[in-house]
């Protein structure tokens, strides 16, 4: 869920903090943008991409997850129907 302006922000706040990086210029703010990009790779985080595929991907499997539940109930009612059709069948030999 962190994208590209995220770590431009930090960087350029490090960067107002820093008087040095501010003289270094652009040199120092990719070397801060990438040791952030790595210590945040480390952490295992998601992209705003894959953060919302992930949620697509939940709410289609919910949506299944529905319409099974539904035909389990229609079916669980067949089944009743049945039973209750060969308790009430006189059997004949």
């Amino acid at each position: 869920m962190i994208d590209k302006r995220f770590f431009e922000e930090i960087s350029q706040q490090i960067s107002k903090l820093l008087p040095q990086a501010e003289a270094a210029g652009d040199d120092i703010k990719r070397s801060v943008s990438s040791a952030l990009q790595k210590g945040f790779a480390r952490m295992d985080l998601l992209t705003r991409e894959e953060f919302e595929a992930q949620l697509a991907a939940l709410s289609r499997a919910e949506q299944r997850i529905e319409a099974l539940e539904s035909e389990l109930v229609q079916l669980e009612s067949r089944i009743q129907e049945l039973e209750a059709g060969k308790a009430s069948t006189p059997k004949t030999r």
